[in-house]
């Protein structure tokens, strides 16, 4: 049997692919993507056989919308009572007050079904080790399931766009009106 003798030019490219794929999977983690960075190496990825705790939550929850808005309460609340969700929708709106929200009060909080994000301040409470709270409670299966409100690629609650999501949450069935 013949030895294996590494040269030093492959050692180092051994260290420097380690730290870069390292370093990969720890901000595919940090932002919610790490079973498509590990498909993309082939990486055999294992579903999750835990359901997240809001699929055990009532359909008839409550449905949150945080950020600020580029449309009023009035208008909120229209889009609500047009699609027979008026007594579900709860609000913070107030770029001001989203930096001291306690978003740790939705971690396993069963009454909520269903978060609607918009832009906030970066500079909120609980966002752990993740990049913002958005993402850490994306992350994690401690909280209502979280849908960002995107138009034109950027976060930005609008009428249509809320619409839009109550819409298709309805009729998966995720959410009851």
């Amino acid at each position: 049997m013949v030895a294996f003798t590494p040269n030093l030019q492959d050692v180092t490219l051994l260290s420097d692919a380690i730290k870069y794929i390292t370093d990969e999977l720890t901000n595919a983690f940090k932002c919610n993507q790490l079973q498509s960075v590990l498909k993309k190496y082939h990486y055999p990825v294992i579903e999750k056989t835990v359901e997240p705790y809001f699929d055990a939550s009532l359909p008839n929850g409550k449905i949150l919308v945080l950020g600020s808005s580029s449309c009023s309460v009035r208008h909120l609340e229209a889009t609500f009572k047009a699609l027979g969700l008026a007594d579900r929708l709860e609000y913070c709106l107030d770029y001001n007050t989203l930096k001291k929200y306690e978003f740790e009060r939705l971690r396993n909080n069963h009454h909520y079904r269903l978060i609607i994000v918009g832009p906030m301040p970066h500079s909120t409470q609980g966002t752990d080790n993740y990049s913002s709270v958005i993402t850490r409670m994306e992350s994690s299966d401690e909280f209502p399931k979280v849908v960002r409100a995107m138009n034109n690629g950027e976060l930005k609650i609008t009428k249509s766009n809320v619409k839009a999501i109550l819409t298709k949450e309805k009729s998966s069935g995720f959410i009851a009106a």
